[in-house]
């Protein structure tokens, strides 16, 4: 049934290659996307670190003020104390503000400037514990040089009676 003569069917012949298809609509925003997103990262990061950065520097600013502030205090700390019970210039500050040397008034003429009364106003302005107070108030003349210390505070003390109660306070590290 089938002719031999018969021409075999023309095949549609292939378009030649064509110059490069435009990229579909979907791929030209991955790009964009991509570098932004990158973008994004890169300066979150980047900001993060400058803020670490400022933060830092901030809270060392603020340590070194508040260190110097307690330094300062320190320093005053006993000519406050010497002013709070009206002893200005009886009692002798020495050290940079750091000694505080009370001569307690004895029996004997010219022993010292420092009544029991007063210097149990100094010893309640330092923070002195009862404990502390008890002690330099039982300490005897053959008991020798006392101390005691709390805070950052140390104080040695001796008795006679004539010459009366004298204290040593220091503040320490």
């Amino acid at each position: 049934m089938s002719n031999i003569n018969e021409q075999p069917l023309a095949q549609p012949e292939t378009p030649p290659p064509t110059a490069a298809r435009p990229a579909p609509a979907r791929s030209r925003w991955v790009v964009p996307l991509v570098v932004g997103a990158a973008s994004l990262l890169v300066g979150a990061a980047a900001g993060s670190a400058v803020t670490a950065v400022v933060i830092g520097a901030a809270q060392r600013a603020d340590a070194a003020a508040m260190a110097e502030a307690a330094e300062q205090a320190k320093s005053t700390f006993f000519s406050d104390a010497a002013s709070q019970c009206n002893l200005d210039g009886v009692v002798e500050i020495a050290d940079e503000g750091r000694t505080m040397i009370v001569d307690g008034e004895g029996e004997d003429f010219g022993s010292g400037d420092v009544s029991f009364s007063d210097l149990d106003c100094i010893i309640e302005a330092v923070g002195a514990p009862a404990s502390v107070k008890e002690l330099m108030y039982s300490t005897r003349s053959l008991d020798g040089r006392q101390s005691g210390e709390w805070d950052d505070i140390s104080a040695s003390w001796t008795y006679h009676p004539d010459d009366g109660l004298d204290t040593i306070f220091e503040i320490v590290e």
